[in-house]
């Protein structure tokens, strides 16, 4: 969390992965009799110096930019998306770390949920400042301007496009309290794990109700065989504390007019409005709360129990609210998506001489650029590289974050840095490029001119989070592992000089 999109960074993320194919070198399930996967052709990993200005290209899959939204779409982002995200993560956060930092089953458990929502989470934080800072929004704003006076000028440009904006605000501003509740829902339940086992208790009902025997047994025994895999990554204790934190949060923040029936019907009548006793009873019912109770219920299944159980409740509850936010947002949809379609018309005839590339779809894209450092701030600049040295710098014993295993403080004390130390004498750890990535990206390879592997990316940098929105060359930059530090920490830390062997490295 600490160096998540921030630089200096010393994390120096990635990951090895041997392809395996069949014998035939074709596509095959698992096999033993498989074999690795001998490609006609593979990237030659260059252990050159790095320096200030040389070429380098990305190849990737970037997801998703928003270049050309319009100004009343920066502030929708700004207002409600960013905002929501932010609070409703950063308490749900707080209690899962609590818990993973005091047991360790739970650190495990809940390490791939807590990296995913921390993620976005500070993604949101970097991205409203950095709007901000950079006036995304008032440039927007400029662009409308200049669009306005050109649309006025021209009554054939009126006709197409004098609808453009208002179509494009209207269903913004019209959609924002659904938005707003939609997002709660989203995020908050997510923060309610007991609900995500409710399909299994909707899947039991129905063949209880049935009265099929045999399809009752298969059904138990399929869950049976699932029960391990369903509580693997759960605590029950933990869900319990976020699931009260949840629903408080919720009952505050959203309009009564979106609020489950349940919050009046069971939580006020039943425990006079307190959500803490709510929670600890329906916890404390439900079947599905952990695995033994799941697994004694499933040994003698009833009808009854389940037509009571108290998450099918919620379940239906919350879900009738979810339909009904959704097909308002959705409403909104057919005039947003004419309105981006003109705006996006619009600003190409108004502009004939620019070169208008599209947004980030998940499809693969090509980016090129330079190794740079850059200025972040007045008398501040960042060089384009970081070395071993900062990360023993940063090491903590014990830490949650910055630990770090004996052999490598040993090996970067002593500098013990093989064929892949610079000429310079320093063991590089990540660089900075210009390239212009997103989310998604991560693992993409960096080339050098040569068509040589140099790095890996995998972040970007704290003073340009605005830039799925708005691209700053002077301050948007690529930060990618180097090629030298993987190499090092696969032969000289880990002992797999083998495999560094089967790699063609250019010296």
């Amino acid at each position: 969390d600490t160096d998540n999109w921030e630089w200096p960074r010393h994390t120096g993320d990635f990951s090895v992965f041997r392809v395996y194919c069949g014998s035939d070198g074709k596509p095959a399930s698992y096999s033993d009799k498989n074999i690795p996967l001998k490609p006609k052709y593979w990237l030659p990993l260059s252990i050159k110096d790095l320096n200030p200005g040389d070429f380098a290209m990305v190849f990737g899959y970037p997801g998703r930019t928003q270049r050309y939204h319009t100004s009343h779409e920066v502030n929708e982002i700004m207002t409600i998306t960013n905002p929501n995200r932010i609070k409703i993560r950063g308490i749900k956060q707080d209690i899962w770390l609590a818990d993973m930092k005091a047991d360790h089953k739970i650190d495990i458990q809940y390490a791939a949920s807590y990296s995913s929502s921390s993620n976005y989470w500070k993604y949101s934080i970097g991205q409203n400042m950095q709007l901000e800072k950079n006036n995304v929004k008032e440039k927007k704003q400029s662009i409308e301007t200049r669009f306005n006076s050109w649309v006025i000028a021209d009554p054939d440009r009126q006709a197409r496009y004098g609808e453009v904006l208002k179509l494009i605000q209207t269903s913004i501003d019209g959609r924002a309290p659904y938005l707003n509740a939609q997002q709660y829902l989203s995020e908050c339940l997510q923060g309610f794990e007991l609900l995500r086992f409710n399909p299994y208790g909707s899947l039991l009902l129905s063949v209880l109700k049935s009265g099929d025997e045999q399809r009752i047994d298969q059904i138990v025994r399929r869950i049976k065989e699932n029960l391990e895999e369903m509580y693997k990554n759960y605590s029950s204790s933990t869900d319990r504390k976020s699931t009260k934190a949840m629903l408080k949060l919720y009952r505050e923040d959203v309009p009564v007019k979106f609020h489950p029936d349940f919050f009046t019907k069971i939580i006020d009548k039943k425990f006079n409005g307190d959500i803490e006793k709510f929670v600890d009873d329906m916890f404390d019912r439900s079947v599905f709360t952990n695995e033994s109770k799941l697994t004694a219920f499933l040994n003698k299944p009833s009808l009854k129990v389940l037509e009571n159980e108290p998450v099918a409740l919620v379940a239906e509850s919350f879900n009738k609210v979810i339909d009904y936010v959704s097909a308002e947002v959705s409403s909104f949809d057919e005039d947003l998506t004419k309105g981006r379609r003109l705006w996006m018309a619009a600003l190409m005839e108004m502009e004939p001489g620019k070169k208008f590339y599209p947004d980030a779809n998940s499809t693969m894209r090509m980016s090129y650029g330079t190794i740079q450092d850059y200025d972040p701030r007045d008398a501040v600049t960042y060089k384009y590289y970081t070395t071993i040295e900062g990360v023993v710098d940063k090491y903590k014993p014990g830490d949650y974050e910055f630990d770090l295993p004996q052999r490598f403080l040993d090996l970067a004390r002593k500098k013990e840095y093989g064929r892949y130390a610079s000429s310079k004498g320093y063991m590089p750890v990540c660089f900075l490029t210009t390239n212009d990535i997103t989310g998604g990206n991560s693992g993409s390879p960096v080339l050098n001119s040569e068509g040589e592997l140099i790095g890996l990316a995998f972040d970007g940098n704290w003073e340009a989070m605005s830039g799925d929105i708005s691209y700053e060359p002077s301050l948007q930059r690529t930060i990618a592992v180097d090629i030298r530090y993987v190499l090092w920490i696969m032969d000289i830390y880990a002992g797999a000089g083998h495999l560094v062997d089967e790699m063609t490295i250019r010296e």
